[in-house]
Parts: C-alpha cells; sequence; structure tokens
C-alpha cells in the first residue's frame, strides 16, 4: 500500500509519468535522459492545460516513494516513475 498524504488520495484519478531510459538513450546518448526530461515537462504542462480546460485541478507531485510507485503499478525493472498528477474537481 502507498502511503498517501494530503489531497493526494481523495483525487479519483492520477496520472503517473514514467521513463523508459534505455529507449531514448539508445538513439541519442547521454542527453537521451535530458530529453526525456523535457517531454514530461511538455507533457505535464498540456496535463495542466486540458484539465483547466475541462474545470478540474491538477498539481505535479515530485515528493513520492519510486520503488513503492513502482511496485504498485508493476513497472518493469527499467521503466521509472518520474511524476504523479492527481486530477480532480476544484
Amino acid at each position: 500500500m502507498i502511503e498517501q498524504k494530503g489531497s493526494v488520495p481523495n483525487t479519483p484519478t492520477i496520472i503517473v509519468f514514467t521513463a523508459d531510459y534505455e529507449r531514448t538513450t539508445r538513439k541519442y546518448g547521454k542527453r537521451g535522459k535530458r530529453y526525456v526530461h523535457i517531454e514530461v515537462g511538455h507533457a505535464a504542462q498540456n496535463l495542466f492545460l486540458q484539465s483547466e480546460s475541462l474545470g478540474l485541478a491538477t498539481v505535479v507531485v515530485g515528493a513520492f516513494n519510486d520503488d513503492e510507485v513502482a511496485r504498485v503499478l508493476r513497472l518493469p525493472a527499467d521503466i521509472r516513475p518520474l511524476l504523479l498528477m492527481p486530477i480532480g474537481r476544484k
């Protein structure tokens, strides 16, 4: 069980952004990791904008137990969670 604090456990949806660093670094070398983070930022911004347009609220959560989230989601060992975005009503 993931220990949940604040408003996160009360939201109906939590989007989890993950990374497959190997896939990107295979093509771009060491800079690939940076590109993953840039793209996740773009995707998160789009989620902020879409949530707002639907009258919903979201926030970026970076303070979480990576291993526990990966376990609960049954992520393969090479896929790492980067950030959570709970979405709910304002």
